[in-house]
């Protein structure tokens, strides 16, 4: 049984919301420190949804390196939000009300998947096109993660059918996103090259199924990478680190080589020997998950959204090492920066145990799953752009 929208008198007025008052230029290693940048307000407005939008009662969210970007100011600085304003891109929930429009009407008390700005609160107004309805059996905690890493790992691969690809390389191959590349690369008959900082993620990611892994901090990784990349002409690359890393792969790989930049983890610019332009006709580019999705076709989106939904417990989703409540905001994020790698970090909105249904939303389980992830509705109905977000890496 489809489950009622929540009345006007249920929604409260005002809700508590993660606000980052000031931006942070070095993040702080301690509790205290973080929470000079970031509080935790209870009486914050609930927002209103204008047509089009709905409203999602959050549930759970993850900390991205996006976020941490945004956190500094660094993150689409040209389109900097004004201060105080409400980290967070993406994250699991409840839709209670809509704005106006068919699809809204159709998600109202569905669990979502959202991305959209200002997540890290308990309530949020999202495009009703940028929803993606959970299965059932996908909890909070991976829904959380249902946008940001799926759609780029998508993204990554959908390039690579495009250009005729049968191989790529990726940097920063040990994260979370780098794991999921290269589960559903092999799915697809893709070969990922991955790019280490350190030996002892060598032998795992080997064993999840990429085709060779280079550390770094082995001396001799610059020709075995070459050497591979002639092997199996590698022509293809995405770099989530910037820096130095940029140009010695990009210079190691044959000639014609195009790399994308997605990240900039290294905080240093792209460093390139200009011959590798001149000539050996080789290229950088830049990969923007959201402006990608703005250049491929609705339908294209749509059909993504419900592959995501649908591989939520297999290759495209994501571990989880920690679950903070939202009072805990600064004590989550000092523990993500002290290792990246580990898992994912999540901050529970709500308070809800995973998958806890409220009593308003209905009795038991008797919400429908609408069978893969769509947003109920074609989405040439109503139109509204994914809230700009950069990858996780």
């Amino acid at each position: 049984m489809e489950q009622q929208q929540q009345q006007p008198s249920e929604i409260p007025k005002k809700m508590k919301a993660v606000r980052l008052v000031k931006h942070i230029q070095k993040f702080p290693d301690s509790v205290e420190g973080m929470q000079e940048y970031l509080q935790v307000q209870d009486d914050v407005d609930v927002p209103v949804p204008e047509h089009g939008f709905v409203l999602v009662r959050v549930e759970r969210v993850p900390i991205n390196p996006a976020d941490l970007s945004g956190l500094k100011g660094s993150y689409n600085a040209t389109d900097r939000p004004n201060l105080p304003t409400t980290p967070g891109r993406e994250g699991s929930g409840t839709v209670v009300a809509n704005g106006g429009g068919l699809i809204g009407w159709r998600l109202v008390g569905k669990r979502v998947a959202a991305a959209h700005s200002g997540l890290w609160a308990e309530y949020v107004c999202v495009p009703a096109t940028a929803c993606i309805v959970l299965p059932d059996e996908v909890s909070w905690e991976a829904g959380a993660s249902a946008w940001v890493n799926p759609m780029t790992v998508i993204g990554f691969l959908d390039v690579a059918a495009s250009g005729g690809h049968k191989s790529l390389v990726h940097t920063a191959a040990g994260s979370a996103l780098g794991k999921m590349l290269i589960a559903q690369a092999k799915l697809e008959g893709v070969d990922v090259i991955g790019v280490v900082r350190r030996e002892e993620q060598v032998e795992e990611l080997k064993q999840l199924g990429a085709a060779a892994v280079f550390s770094t901090s082995n001396e001799k990784w610059k020709e075995e990478f070459k050497a591979k990349c002639a092997e199996l002409n590698t022509t293809l690359a995405f770099d989530a680190v910037a820096g130095e890393t940029t140009g010695y792969v990009l210079h190691n790989m044959p000639k014609g080589s195009v790399i994308h930049v997605y990240g900039g983890l290294s905080e240093q610019p792209c460093t390139i020997p200009p011959g590798d332009f001149i000539f050996q006709k080789k290229r950088v580019e830049g990969f923007w998950v959201s402006e990608y999705l703005r250049s491929r076709s609705v339908m294209r989106v749509y059909y993504w959204q419900r592959k995501i939904a649908s591989l939520l417990n297999s290759s495209l989703g994501t571990s989880v090492s920690e679950v903070f409540p939202i009072d805990e905001v600064a004590n989550a994020i000092v523990n993500y920066r002290g290792d990246m790698g580990k898992g994912k970090i999540l901050l529970n909105i709500s308070g809800t145990k995973t998958n806890e249904v409220k009593e308003e939303e209905g009795k038991g389980k008797e919400r429908e799953s609408d069978g893969g992830g769509e947003p109920l509705a074609p989405p040439q109905v109503e139109q509204h752009q994914v809230e700009q977000h950069q990858v996780e890496q």
